[in-house]
């Protein structure tokens, strides 16, 4: 008779997938020396902080509550999570300004926030499935900062062929003609 595997936890599956796709993720706050990451913390006020590659993931975790919709009768208890990630910029010092101003005054925390993932996890917090779920809306939220990323970066060149075109237009005809071709000979040449 064959023996029967148990499959991997939900929890097991989900560090699987993260020390694949994100390795070196770690909880930063709040912060327990030698605690794996499938340990997951949280402060009084329901929050966490993760860091991966320069990204931090900010975590809050809400109250429990009645979140299924589709059974209004049930009375099982969820708590919504939601994460988003921020990338610090260092460089903004650099970045020359137009207009008039006063004076110049330096930002201390320069940073990109990208959209914010949701979801539902099971109240009990020491529930191997709500840490899963922690760190599932944690990587989702990474996924969304990489697409992100992906998109600003296609945007700015955009930007930066539309200033450069302006600095390359003839007198005598207008920018919205001007930049109408100029924008139909790029998306024809790719």
């Amino acid at each position: 008779m064959p023996e029967e595997t148990a499959s991997p936890s939900p929890l097991d599956q989900t560090l699987a997938a993260f020390a694949a796709a994100y390795p070196g993720l770690r909880q930063t706050d709040p912060y327990t020396i030698g605690a794996r990451l499938g340990d997951v913390r949280l402060t009084l006020q329901h929050t966490a902080r993760f860091a991966w590659a320069g990204y931090e993931v900010q975590v809050i975790v809400g109250d429990e509550g009645h979140l299924d919709r589709d059974d209004p009768d049930s009375t099982v208890l969820y708590r919504e999570i939601r994460a988003h990630a921020t990338l610090l910029v260092p460089q903004t010092v650099a970045v020359e300004g137009i207009g008039h101003i006063e004076w110049e005054m330096t930002n201390s925390r320069a940073e990109m926030a990208f959209p914010a993932s949701f979801a539902v996890a099971v109240a009990d917090q020491h529930d191997p499935r709500f840490a899963a779920a922690v760190l599932s809306t944690v990587g989702k939220a990474l996924a969304y900062a990489r697409l992100a990323t992906e998109h600003a970066v296609a945007q700015a060149g955009q930007a930066a062929d539309e200033a450069r075109w302006e600095s390359e237009r003839p007198p005598g005809i207008s920018q919205r003609t001007w930049l109408r071709d100029k924008r139909a000979q790029r998306d024809a040449a790719t």
